[in-house]
């Protein structure tokens, strides 16, 4: 009789208005984890190698002239390394708000600099919190990476400026904001579509601290992957015991009857 019933289960139950609610929620959850484990963080962990490349190819080394470096495609310059002579016309132009460095949230504060070609370009002097008072920038020679626009990605994010603060560094958005001024006193000139990531603001000054380039490792994306993976695995053996066990209890309940 034992051997029977090991042999046998009751899988009648599958169907029921409960299981299938049931089988709808658990395989819907398991796939969740899979899609946080193949849509989320192993895209993450490749395109955080592929910067790393990028980081290596374009930001080490001496610095290129802006001239030069901008007459290639706006593709191909991300994390260039490139010098600037000019001059900044507006040093503390607008801020992009809540960052955060070194475990502190503030702001990034972008200034705009006048290359002596004539180019307009945006400038990350780099990160402030709210209360910090930033130190005048030098005319002069300016080393930083040529950085790409950042525009909106997430739904409901808001792309609101105020005359002082911006959620990103948005260079067409920034155009927009300032297009009255651009007209008045730059000849209707637009910015470059490149802002500089600053190397070093101002000399043996802290205040704006410089941002720094991604540190070159790939990150905690390729063990988070992992771990999703092995909360779906885990999910799917867990579920299918369960509906081996309730398979077995129905079995049970038929057979005593």
């Amino acid at each position: 009789m034992s051997a029977g019933y090991s042999a046998e289960r009751n899988w009648s139950f599958l169907r029921e208005p409960f299981w299938l609610f049931s089988h709808v929620f658990a395989f819907g959850l398991i796939g969740l984890f899979l899609f946080f484990c193949f849509g989320w963080q192993l895209p993450r962990h490749f395109e955080r190698g592929d910067q790393n490349e990028i980081i290596e190819a374009r930001a080490l080394g001496e610095p290129e002239a802006i001239a030069a470096a901008l007459e290639r495609p706006v593709d191909e310059l991300d994390f260039t390394y490139v010098a600037a002579d000019g001059r900044f016309v507006e040093p503390w132009l607008i801020n992009v708000a809540n960052r955060s460095q070194n475990g502190q949230a503030g702001d990034w504060l972008v200034g705009l600099f006048e290359t002596d070609d004539g180019r307009l370009l945006l400038v990350n002097r780099g990160f402030i919190v709210r209360e910090g008072e930033p130190a005048e920038p030098a005319d002069g020679q300016l080393t930083g990476w040529l950085r790409e626009t950042r525009v909106r990605e997430t739904f409901g994010a808001t792309d609101n400026l105020t005359t002082e603060r911006a959620p990103r560094l948005d260079i067409e958005a920034f155009e927009a904001r300032f297009a009255e001024r651009l007209d008045a006193e730059f000849d209707g000139r637009s910015f470059e579509p490149m802002w500089l990531q600053l190397e070093s603001p101002v000399p043996d000054q802290s205040i704006p601290d410089p941002v720094p380039l991604p540190e070159l490792n790939n990150g905690p994306h390729l063990s988070y992957a992992v771990q999703w993976f092995i909360f779906a695995a885990l999910g799917l053996i867990v579920y299918v015991l369960v509906l081996r066990k309730r398979a077995a209890d129905r079995s049970r309940g038929s057979t005593s009857l």
